[in-house]
């Protein structure tokens, strides 16, 4: 299913994230031994991304140590996917978020590059996923053509 994120809202998390020095784990970072030492999560090894967070909704959070506030007062500004939005689509929201991220709540980390290169290649429109609760693809620029019709010099 095909999820819509504001740009600049998601932008705004990935600064957060990139600028933070220690990052949240999820729950699958907090068990990587590459992140673990001595029975503790080392914050300042967990890499700068987003978390798809599927609970109430479905939305996007910088995974940057302190969280980024939202003025509401939440404890973490977030992104909602405007097909998913508690807020705006009650009704819908939660029959969304099984239909694309499954039954159980959960969080996947996507990374700051792959989110980088997920708001490059929606300039000037919202940020999109295709979100199963198999897989999670985003949009990217594909690299430059050669032309073909050039010829090689030897």
């Amino acid at each position: 299913m095909k999820l819509h994120f504001d740009h600049a809202l998601v932008a705004r998390l990935l600064a957060h994230a990139t600028a933070a020095k220690e990052h949240m784990p999820t729950f699958a970072q907090s068990c990587d031994p590459a992140f673990v030492k001595d029975g503790k999560v080392e914050h300042t090894r967990i890499p700068a991304g987003l978390m798809l967070v599927g609970d109430d909704g479905l939305y996007l959070m910088s995974n940057g140590m302190p969280a980024l506030g939202d003025p509401r007062g939440r404890a973490n500004l977030v992104a909602y996917a405007r097909e998913a939005d508690p807020e705006t689509s009650p009704e819908d929201s939660y029959d969304i978020k099984r239909a694309a991220f499954g039954d159980d709540d959960g969080v996947e980390f996507l990374s700051a590059d792959g989110i980088r290169n997920a708001l490059e290649a929606t300039a000037g429109g919202a940020l999109w996923l295709d979100v199963t609760p198999s897989r999670i693809s985003a949009p990217c620029l594909a690299p430059p053509r050669r032309n073909a019709g050039a010829r090689r010099r030897a």
